[in-house]
């Protein structure tokens, strides 16, 4: 059968996440990949500052979580392209479009965002409490609407 080609397959599925990124998505990989760096930089600054110092093995952990962020980033395009790749084969139908990589790198961004200023406050910038409160709130709901969807 054509469609069980490994490399047609992964092509169509590689096109398809490219598809979705040609559109409105780059702009939201862009935030991400920036509050993913701003992370890291605020993270490293804070662990100066810290007793401990700048420990190196911390910063590797943490550049290894980075790199699994960006990871769940390309598992949320991939299955993105692989599903429109199914739809437009008529393998199964949706009635709807799954914006996946939208939803994962909206929720990299609070988490990021939520770090980051944990980060500024180790470094003893005073954040505004109602942004870090409203940042909370939205993961707790993305969380929330993930809990109750799996309940019969």
């Amino acid at each position: 059968m054509e469609f069980l080609n490994s490399k047609a397959t992964a092509a169509a599925a590689l096109g398809a996440a490219g598809w979705q990124i040609g559109g409105q998505l780059w702009i939201f990989i862009l935030f991400t990949v920036i509050a993913i760096l701003f992370d890291y930089a605020t993270g490293l600054m804070a662990g100066r500052r810290s007793k401990e110092g700048l420990v190196s093995k911390k910063a590797a952990k943490g550049l290894e979580k980075k790199l699994g962020i960006l990871f769940l980033l390309g598992l949320g395009l991939f299955l993105d392209g692989a599903i429109h790749f199914m739809v437009a084969k008529d393998f199964f139908d949706i009635p709807f479009e799954l914006p996946i990589a939208h939803i994962v790198t909206l929720w990299i961004i609070i988490t990021e965002a939520i770090s980051i200023c944990e980060n500024l406050q180790k470094l003893g910038v005073q954040i505004p409490r109602w942004i870090v409160k409203t940042l909370r709130k939205a993961e707790k709901k993305m969380d929330q609407n993930d809990e109750t969807e799996d309940k019969p």
